[in-house]
């Protein structure tokens, strides 16, 4: 049992006997507790159950985030909540049966609705519950289906509702991703009391499209914005609700699954993916289904362009000083010249071609949070920091920093080595590049100046080393911090 609560989260007093009592809005209901998942402790979330996660569709109300997830095995509708976005209480599965599929859970008027995918013949159901907390699917009702003529099931798509209010026409909107003509479409209904829906033409088709899964709608400075997934997850946008739509292009790799889904607090909008299993240079490894990924916060740019950052409110309790580690005393020169301040927590890196810093670290936990600020001098220089490294310098993960190529990468150690996961990126010229990966367990994710992520499972879990590798110039790293995450489980 101990196992179990240090790899998937903290065990509740009594969890399976005892009851949390919780509100939601004028509803006050018995919530029960499975779990407390910290992320500050393992940044990915998996169930206490060790099942495997699907895709995500989260929502907010009344200062609690909800996040409702798919089981893998299409099973479950696993529930967690937080109100600081660090830790999670894991609730009983909010829905329990077979074939459930992507879906959304709405509130209106005190009662919930839990619409989702019967993943058998391609229809959207809905369950109406009292309480954010259990829905039956013995009380599930069809309330769309693929009519055949605007909307074909000969591709086996009708699928991934979203379900939100469109205060201009004052009705409930659901989108689905579908078939039209031979085309990949987001198919659209409307609803004035979310129970009888009334089918209208899709507001989106794509020829060359695969995919147009979990669609997600929303309004942006006086935009529109359409996210979905195709391997990786992509974003369009529009003057009008209906386009015409123009590809604005991707804000996640296909290493991360099902991060088109978004929950708006009226100030911002979070989202999750989860790490589908796929071929990396280590091996072929597929299937759907992993544990979540880093909560991530929607960025906007000023041009309209959609990026992430990690959570920052778990960032900032990852700085604070419980169990991070000292850097200055475990930094080793392999090679160049380094100057190491530790006042001014700056690590310098003085030769003109380069070298390389081992953090040999005193702690042997391969888990942890690692960040700084990275200058470069010429900016054809290049970063390197290798995560899981050895003590030789001859294995390990490389998150690559090239701001000439303007690329950023999870790379195999070897100069010659394979990618995990590359992006491109526009770095700021003459400023230094804000790198913070999380490495724990079996996945790795970067996040490259709060705009640019890459995600991707591996297979060392052993080496607990860091090493900082500039090559063709000097560099300064500027307050480089490690947070130490969880031993792994044995």
């Amino acid at each position: 049992i101990l196992a179990l609560g240090l790899a998937h989260g903290t065990l509740v007093d009594g969890a399976g006997d005892g009851e949390q009592a919780e509100a939601t809005g004028n509803v006050a209901v018995e919530a029960r507790a499975v779990a407390v998942h910290d992320t500050s402790v393992n940044p990915f979330i998996m169930p206490q159950s060790g099942t495997e996660l699907g895709d995500p569709f989260p929502t907010y109300w009344d200062g609690v985030w909800h996040l409702y997830t798919l089981s893998a095995d299409l099973r479950q509708v696993f529930h967690f909540t937080s109100k600081d976005l660090v830790k999670w209480t894991e609730h009983r599965p909010a829905m329990v049966g077979r074939r459930i599929a992507t879906g959304t859970v709405v509130r209106d008027d005190g009662k919930y609705y839990l619409f989702y995918t019967d993943a058998g013949p391609q229809t959207i159901r809905l369950v109406v519950s009292d309480n954010p907390w259990q829905f039956h699917g013995t009380k599930s009702r069809l309330v769309a289906q693929a009519d055949n003529k605007v909307y074909q099931l000969h591709k086996r798509k009708f699928r991934d509702c979203y379900v939100f209010y469109k205060e201009e026409e004052m009705l409930w909107w659901m989108l689905v991703e579908a078939t039209s003509n031979n085309a990949v479409a987001v198919g659209l209904f409307k609803s004035k009391d979310l129970l009888t829906w009334t089918q209208h033409d899709p507001i989106f088709k794509d020829e060359s499209r695969q995919h147009a899964s979990c669609p997600q709608m929303f309004k942006n400075d006086g935009h529109w914005y359409l996210t979905c997934l195709d391997y990786p997850t992509w974003y369009y946008y529009a003057t009008e609700p209906h386009g015409p739509w123009k590809l604005g292009g991707y804000y996640h790799t296909s290493r991360l699954t099902a991060a088109s889904r978004w929950a708006d607090d009226g100030k911002r909008r979070l989202g999750w993916g989860f790490f589908t299993k796929h071929s990396t240079p280590e091996g072929t490894n597929r299937g759907y289904g992993g544990p979540l990924g880093v909560g991530r916060e929607m960025i906007v740019t000023a041009d309209g362009a959609i990026c992430v950052r990690p959570l920052p409110e778990l960032i900032a309790t990852l700085r604070e000083p419980n169990r991070n580690s000292d850097i200055f005393a475990c930094a080793k020169e392999l090679s160049g010249t380094w100057t190491l301040d530790a006042d001014r927590q700056e690590l310098q890196c003085t030769s003109d071609a380069g070298g390389v810093l081992l953090l040999d670290l005193p702690e042997e936990n391969p888990n942890y949070y690692f960040e700084a600020e990275i200058e470069l001098f010429p900016p054809e220089a290049t970063a390197a920091v290798v995560v899981r490294c050895s003590k030789e310098f001859d294995e390990g993960y490389r998150v690559a920093l090239k701001p000439a190529e303007k690329r950023s990468s999870v790379r195999q150690f070897a100069a010659n080595g394979g990618t995990f996961d590359e992006r491109e990126h526009a770095f700021a010229s003459g400023a230094p590049t804000l790198l913070q990966i999380f490495v724990c367990d079996g996945q790795i994710e970067a996040f490259v100046d709060g705009r640019v992520s890459l995600s991707s499972r591996v297979r060392n879990r052993t080496e607990h080393r860091v090493a900082i590798a500039i090559t063709g110039g000097r560099a300064t790293i500027h307050k480089p911090l490690l947070h130490y995450f969880q031993q792994a489980a044995d």
